[in-house]
């Protein structure tokens, strides 16, 4: 339950949270491959947003001069986690993005 004290990001997590707790409510009607492909869909785009949310904020940091610990300790990740999530990928022009799952 928030309060007025309580961290405005942490009332739009929440809101967040309650917006997704229905929608998986929502979801249990579908025929289970609709179902299953929803599931797929939003887990692919929720961890993309926040895996570059997360890799942004701690490059972020360590241009700061936060250290590799410091950033793993309020990410509940190690050092070497966080050296290998800032660390510039190199470009080799082969990459392909990920792709979405299939609606079928």
């Amino acid at each position: 339950m928030t309060t007025p004290a309580t961290p405005q990001w942490l009332q739009r997590a929440q809101a967040l949270h309650d917006v997704l707790s229905t929608l998986s409510t929502d979801l249990t009607d579908l025929p289970i491959e609709e179902r299953l492909t929803a599931l797929a869909h939003l887990d692919h785009t929720i961890n993309a947003f926040l895996n570059q949310a997360i890799r942004q904020a701690a490059t972020d940091a360590r241009t700061h001069q936060w250290s590799l610990r410091r950033i793993g300790t309020h990410l509940g990740r190690s050092h070497e986690q966080i050296r290998l999530l800032t660390t510039p990928e190199p470009l080799t022009g082969t990459e392909t993005p990920p792709s979405e799952p299939s609606p079928l």
